[in-house]
C-alpha cells in the first residue's frame, strides 16, 4: 500500500510503495499526480468539505505517464500543527486484470458450451436421419415373408439401432444436465405399462444369456401414479443393461416397491439385483460419475460409455430421491434408486377373483426361488392358497399327496426350464396319473415359445405365461382358465404374434382418417408413409411447408406431422402461419424430426405444435401420438389385406448401383423401387449445374441442401459410391471451403451421375410427355394410375384408397378441376362418386361393368 502526506500542495511524506505507485517523492509537487478530471473535481470538494474518502476506485496517471488502476483512501490530518491530507493507495491492475480474464474465460466457456450444444443437437439429426431409414424399414420388413435367418438378421439389426439410439440419446440427456436444461414430467401412467416397457426391451438379452428375470412388485403401490414414466423406466433399463452385462448365470430380479408414503404422496424404491461379478470396495465410489467404468482398462471385457448411471443419479435427483449400490465381489450387486411420486387419479383396479373361485389351490413349479415366491405373492394376493415346489418330482409328489387327503390343487403353475425333469415331461406325468381332479397346467417360460407351443397339446398344458409375469396378465388368465376353460384348450391367446395389445390396438376407431405428412426427404416419405398406410390412415404427401400451406387450407385433414428443416418453407414457419388462422385451433400438429434437443422441442411448442415424434420413427410412440391427439371421425375403413409375394427384382442391372440393397429399402417393392429410379433419373440429372447456379448467386444454403438431396437419393437406389462423392461435396460446401475444393467436388460428381443417369433412361424411358410448348401433360403415367384406379373403384376394392392417397399429388396435377370431388368422395368411401369424378365418361360403363 502506498501512503503519502500533503500539506497544502506539497508531498510531506511519501512510503516507498507511494513512490513507486506515483513517481514522487518528498519535497515534490503534489499538483504532478493526476486523476481523471471528473474524479479530481469530486475528490476535492469532498476534501474541501473536511469529509473521508474510502476505497474508492480511480484510474491515476503515473508521473511518467503510465496509467494505474487503484484504490485510494483520504482522510483530514495535521502535519507539523498544519492541516494536511493523509492517503493509502492500492495498486488493483493485476486484480482488474485477472477478473477481465475470467470474464473472458466465462465467455468462451459459454461459447463452448453453445458450440458443444449445436454440434449435439447436428450430430444427432444426422446420425437419425439414417436411423429413421434404418429402424423404419426393419420394422416394414419384420411384417413381411421372411426366412428364419433373414428374420434373425432383421432383428439384430433393430436391437443393433436401439442400442445405437441408446448412446445418442446418452450423451444429449448428459449435455441437457450439464446446461441444466434437462427437466421431467408430472404426468399420469400406468406403473404396470412402463415395467412392461423395461422388460420388453431387456427380455431379449436375458434369455440370449440364458438368465432368469424376475419381476417383483409390491403389491401396495397402486397402479395408476404421477410422475415422468420416460425417467423412471430409463434409470431402470440402465440399471437392468448393467445386470445382464456382467452377469454370466443365474438371475436379474427387478422390484419395485413402496418406500414411504406421506400427504406429499410415495416414495418408490427400484432396485435391481444380479448374480453376477460384483465389485470392490475400490470400484464403488467410482460409480455414478461421467464416464467412470468400474473396469477401465483398455483390455476391458464388457463395453460401455460409462454413462448410464451418471445419469440415472442425476435423473433420481430430479425426482426427489437418490441413488446407491451394495454389492459384494464375486456375488452379485443390487443398484437402487428412490423417487417421489403422486397417486394417480384413473380407477386403481386391484385384481382379484370371482367369489366363487377364491380359495382355489395352486401348485407354484420352479427351481428359481424369487421367481417361485413372486408368483406365490400374487397368487396369495388374489385369494388363492398357494404351495410351492422346486423341480418337478417334487411338485409330482405334492400332487399325489393331496389327491390322497382330499384337497386336490385346481391349477399348477410350472417352470419349463428346470434340471432334471423339465416342466414338459412334468405336465406329461400329470396327465398321466390316476388324480381324482387334473389340474389346469400353466407353462411359465421364458425360453423357445415356438418349441413349446407345438409339444404344449400333447403334454396337456391349459395356456403359457412369459417370463417374468405380471400380476394383470396372471390375474387374466386365471380368469380365462379357472372361469370357463377346460384342459385342453386353445392356446392361441397366449401366444399372439409380437406387437399385439400395443398402442396400435387404439388405432382401431381412427381407421380411415386423413393424415398430412410434410417431409422433404424421399426415403423417409416412404417409411412413414408405409407405416401409416399400413394402420389404415389416407395419407397425402407435402414436399415443404408452402406445400402444406396450401394443402391445409384447401382441405380437411385429422392430423399432420411436420418436419423441422425443408427447403422453401421450414416446419416451424408453416405451424405458425397455420395457427394464425382461427379455423385451425384444432388441428393437431405434431413435429416429426430428427432434432431432439429441448431447445428444438421447445421451438416446436412455441410455434403451436402439439407434441413430438422423433426420428427414426419408433412405431409405437407414433401409435400412442397419433391416438393422443386425434379424435374418431366416424369413417371406419375396412381391413385391407396386403399380400407380400416374393420378390424378383428388375431383370436388368446398372453398373455403380448395388439393386439388391436399393430393392431392400423399398422391402423388395420392384414396381417401387423402378419408379424410385426413373424419379432420380428425372430430378438429379441436372444437380451439378444447380449447384453451380447457386453458388454463382451467392446462395450458399441452396448449394448444399441440393447436394444433401442427391446424396441421400444416390443412397435410397443404392448408388453408394456416387452418394460417397455427393457426401464429399456436401461437405466442402458446409465448410465453404475454397472455390477449387467445391469445383473439384463437382467435378468428381458429375461424370458418374451422368453416366448412372444415362443407364436409367436406357432402361426405363420417361413415362413424362412433353407436349408440343415443352409442358408436362402426363408425368410420371399419371393415364396408367388413372386406368388401375379406375379399375379398383369399379371392382369396389378398398386398396383403391391406397393407390389414391399415394398418387394424390400426381392425380391433382393432371386433373385439378376434378381432384377435389375425387379425394371426398374417396374420403367417404363413396367409389360410385370417385368414378364420376375421374371420368364422368367412364361412370356408366363403369357401372355398367359393376353390374
Amino acid at each position: 500500500v502506498g501512503v503519502a502526506i500533503t500539506a497544502g500542495d506539497q508531498v510531506q511524506f511519501v512510503n516507498p510503495r507511494g513512490v513507486e505507485l506515483t513517481g514522487l517523492r518528498a519535497g515534490d509537487s503534489a499538483k504532478d499526480i493526476f486523476f481523471d478530471p471528473a474524479d479530481l473535481k469530486q475528490l476535492l470538494q469532498v476534501i474541501a468539505e473536511g469529509g473521508v474518502v474510502r476505497d474508492t476506485e480511480y484510474r491515476l496517471v503515473h508521473r511518467n505517464g503510465e496509467l494505474r488502476d487503484v484504490v485510494a483512501s483520504f482522510m483530514p490530518t495535521e502535519f507539523n500543527g498544519a492541516p494536511a491530507l493523509l492517503s493509502w493507495v492500492t495498486d488493483v491492475g493485476k486484480l482488474k486484470a485477472a477478473e477481465q480474464a475470467l470474464v473472458r474465460a466465462r465467455d468462451l466457456a459459454e461459447q463452448a458450451t453453445q458450440m458443444k450444444s449445436d454440434f449435439l443437437a447436428n450430430m444427432s439429426h444426422e446420425i437419425r436421419t439414417p436411423m429413421n431409414a434404418i429402424v423404419g424399414m426393419s420394422h416394414l420388413a419384420l411384417k413381411t415373408e421372411l426366412t428364419p435367418r433373414q428374420r434373425d438378421y432383421l432383428r439384430k439389426i433393430q436391437l443393433s439401432s436401439q442400442h445405437l439410439l441408446g448412446i445418442i440419446n446418452d450423451i444429449l440427456d448428459l449435455s441437457k444436465i450439464e446446461a441444466g436444461k434437462l427437466s421431467t414430467e408430472q404426468i399420469e401412467f400406468d406403473l404396470e405399462k412402463m415395467l412392461e416397457g423395461v422388460i420388453n426391451l431387456i427380455a431379449e438379452k436375458v434369455t440370449a444369456k440364458g438368465l432368469e428375470l424376475v419381476l417383483d412388485v409390491d403389491p401396495r403401490l397402486p397402479r395408476w401414479l404421477v410422475g415422468d414414466p420416460l425417467r423412471l423406466g430409463q434409470i431402470l433399463i440402465n440399471f437392468a443393461n448393467n445386470a445382464v452385462k456382467f452377469t454370466a448365470k443365474g438371475e436379474v430380479v427387478i422390484r419395485v416397491k413402496l418406500q414411504a408414503q406421506d400427504d406429499l404422496g410415495l416414495i418408490l424404491q427400484g432396485t435391481v439385483q444380479d448374480t453376477g461379478i460384483g465389485l470392490t470396495e475400490a470400484q464403488i465410489p467410482l460409480l455414478f460419475q461421467n464416464f467412470q467404468q468400474a473396469d477401465s482398462s483398455t483390455t476391458r471385457e464388457f463395453g460401455g460409455t460409462g454413462l448410464g448411471l451418471s445419469i440415472s443419479k442425476r435423473l433420481a435427483q430430479l425426482m426427489g430421491g437418490e441413488v446407491g449400490v451394495t454389492s459384494v465381489f464375486g456375488s452379485g450387486s443390487s443398484f437402487w434408486f428412490t423417487a417421489r411420486v403422486g397417486i394417480g387419479q384413473a380407477p386403481q383396479r386391484k385384481p382379484g377373483l370371482k367369489i366363487d373361485l377364491r380359495g382355489k389351490r395352486a401348485l407354484v413349479v420352479d427351481d428359481n426361488n424369487h421367481a417361485r415366491h413372486v408368483l406365490r405373492e400374487m397368487l396369495d394376493g388374489m385369494g388363492l392358497e398357494t404351495v410351492e415346489k422346486a423341480s418337478g418330482q417334487d411338485a409330482l409328489d405334492a400332487l399325489d399327496h393331496a389327491d390322497s387327503q382330499g384337497q386336490s390343487f385346481d391349477m399348477v403353475l410350472l417352470d419349463w426350464q428346470m434340471p432334471g425333469m423339465d416342466g414338459l415331461e412334468a405336465a406329461r406325468r400329470m396327465r398321466q396319473r390316476r388324480l381324482t381332479h387334473q389340474p389346469h397346467v400353466l407353462m411359465v417360460t421364458a425360453h423357445g415359445r415356438e418349441e413349446l407351443l407345438r409339444n404344449a397339446d400333447a403334454a396337456g398344458i391349459n395356456d403359457i405365461l412369459i417370463k417374468p409375469v405380471n400380476g394383470s396378465v396372471l390375474f387374466d388368465c386365471l380368469v380365462r382358465v379357472l372361469g370357463s376353460q377346460a384342459p385342453g384348450s386353445d392356446l392361441s391367446a397366449a401366444m399372439a404374434p409380437d406387437g399385439a395389445g400395443t398402442a396400435f390396438d387404439a388405432l382401431a376407431v381412427l381407421r380411415g382418417a386423413r393424415i398430412l405428412l410434410v417431409e422433404d426427404n424421399e426415403l423417409n416419405q416412404e417409411v412413414a408413409s408405409e407405416l401409416l398406410r399400413d394402420a389404415g390412415f389416407v395419407v397425402e404427401v407435402a414436399g415443404n411447408g408452402q406445400i402444406a400451406l396450401e394443402k391445409v387450407r384447401q382441405n380437411a385433414y385429422s392430423l399432420v406431422l411436420m418436419d423441422m428443416q425443408m427447403p422453401v418453407m421450414d416446419g416451424i414457419t408453416a405451424a405458425i402461419e397455420i395457427r394464425k388462422e382461427a379455423r385451425f385451433d384444432a388441428l393437431p400438429i405434431l413435429a416429426m424430426t430428427a432434432n431432439v434437443m429441448q431447445a428444438d422441442r421447445d421451438r416446436c411448442m412455441a410455434a403451436g405444435m402439439n407434441d413430438h415424434v422423433a426420428k427414426p420413427i419408433e412405431p409405437d410412440d407414433l401409435w400412442r401420438k397419433l391416438a393422443r391427439w386425434m379424435a374418431p371421425n366416424g369413417q371406419i375403413a375396412p381391413p385391407v389385406t396386403v399380400f407380400a409375394p416374393k420378390p424378383e427384382g428388375p431383370d436388368f442391372q446398372i453398373d455403380g448401383v448395388d439393386m439388391h440393397a436399393g430393392m431392400a429399402r423399398v422391402m423388395g417393392k420392384t414396381a417401387l423401387y423402378l419408379r424410385l429410379l426413373r424419379r432420380f433419373s428425372d430430378t438429379q440429372r441436372g444437380a451439378p449445374e444447380q449447384i453451380r447456379q447457386a453458388l454463382a448467386t451467392g446462395d450458399q444454403a441452396s448449394a448444399e441442401r441440393l447436394a444433401h438431396t442427391l446424396k441421400g437419393l444416390c443412397g435410397n437406389v443404392g448408388a453408394a459410391g456416387l452418394a460417397d462423392k455427393a457426401a464429399a461435396l456436401e461437405a466442402a460446401l458446409h465448410a465453404a471451403g475454397a472455390v477449387a475444393d467445391i469445383e473439384a467436388g463437382l467435378n468428381a460428381v458429375e461424370a458418374p451421375l451422368a453416366d448412372l443417369v444415362a443407364q436409367i433412361d436406357h432402361h426405363l424411358p420417361s413415362r413424362r410427355k412433353a407436349a408440343p410448348d415443352g409442358s408436362v401433360t402426363d408425368p410420371d403415367g399419371a393415364s396408367e394410375v388413372r386406368q388401375r384406379l379406375l379399375a379398383l373403384l369399379v371392382t369396389d376394392d378398398a386398396d383403391a384408397v391406397s393407390l389414391f392417397a399415394e398418387h394424390a399429388g400426381l392425380l391433382e396435377a393432371v386433373a385439378p378441376a376434378q381432384f377435389a370431388a375425387l379425394r371426398t368422395a374417396i374420403g367417404n368411401f363413396d367409389f360410385r362418386g370417385a368414378i364420376q369424378a375421374l371420368d364422368p365418361a367412364f361412370a356408366n360403363r363403369g357401372t355398367e361393368v359393376a353390374g
